[in-house]
């Protein structure tokens, strides 16, 4: 399906503030947002932009810059590469980036500069960022997830394009004719008290039935994660305004790393172990020159 969205660097920045603010609500289930994060990101995208775009439009988005996001944090994890200060990017021969790029479709885009707003996608990906699909590569050996285990979330999609779509017969269950030409074959007595073979439709069903089952069991788990958060104080919107009481405002470097370190749940807690301001921005400053020194060092 095309995209025909108008994805400039204004409207995608729009688009991360809210997906990253949807997310910090836990409006996200599993590794996409849930019904009430979209319908809210569809109407105060419309608000600031007048422009009306899909649940699929954004849904679109999403994925793509997901995928962005992966690959970014790929090339941290690589060996032998080095680094462009002009252009704050990762160099390579064009060997490498052609290696790389048929590993990872799209990466040798950031040969020419970095990922976009990186603060904000670490917030919308970092902690769902470990997925085996986000790791599969053609060079491993390894098969990405088959049908049977595909995202929860394609099922809500497809369930919701039939909802919006009631009167279409795409939305039907799909069951094989019969082949012409061909005569049924007569009952056989030995045949009697055997269960009749399932249909096509009804193997559809069956297998929308354990989607469903799974995406249940996947938004229980993610809810109860970030009940938990929520109780002990601990959920990165916490920890990121006691960063902000404590002099680290957003576009300094203590702000920075802490969008950084924060989306692992030992990091906030070690940060919540200080007791007073001061203790809290010398902590950031002191991360932020340990990170960069070793970031130097690779």
């Amino acid at each position: 399906m095309s995209d025909n969205a108008d994805w400039n660097d204004e409207n995608t920045r729009l688009v991360c503030e809210l997906f990253a603010e949807q997310v910090t609500a836990h409006n996200r289930s599993g590794t996409h947002l849930n019904k009430s994060g979209y319908k809210n990101v569809m109407e105060k995208f419309k608000d600031k932009t007048g422009l009306d775009y899909s649940r699929r439009q954004f849904k679109n988005k999403w994925d793509k810059m997901r995928r962005e996001y992966a690959n970014w944090k790929r090339l941290v994890k690589e060996t032998g590469l080095g680094w462009d200060n002009e252009k704050k990017t990762y160099t390579a021969p064009d060997s490498r980036w052609k290696q790389l790029n048929k590993d990872y479709p799209g990466i040798n885009k950031f040969k020419d500069g970095p990922l976009q707003f990186e603060e904000l996608k670490t917030i919308m990906f970092e902690d769902i960022r470990n997925s085996g699909d986000d790791h599969w590569a053609p060079s491993s050996g390894a098969a990405p997830a088959s049908q049977q285990d595909a995202e929860p979330d394609e099922a809500d999609d497809r369930d919701e394009d039939c909802d919006d779509n009631e009167a279409s017969d795409d939305c039907d269950e799909y069951s094989p004719e019969p082949s012409r030409g061909k005569r049924p074959a007569p009952a056989n007595r030995k045949d009697k008290g055997k269960k009749p073979k399932t249909s096509g439709g009804h193997w559809v069903q069956k297998e929308l039935s354990k989607l469903v089952s799974l995406s249940a069991r996947s938004t229980a788990s993610c809810e109860s994660l970030a009940k938990k958060d929520e109780s002990s104080g601990c959920s990165i919107k916490d920890v990121m305004a006691l960063v902000r009481e404590c002099g680290a405002v957003p576009g300094t470097k203590e702000h920075f790393i802490a969008s950084q370190v924060f989306v692992k749940r030992a990091e906030r807690e070690m940060f919540l172990t200080l007791e007073t301001p001061e203790e809290r921005f010398q902590w950031l400053s002191m991360k932020h020159m340990w990170m960069t020194r070793n970031d130097s060092s690779m």
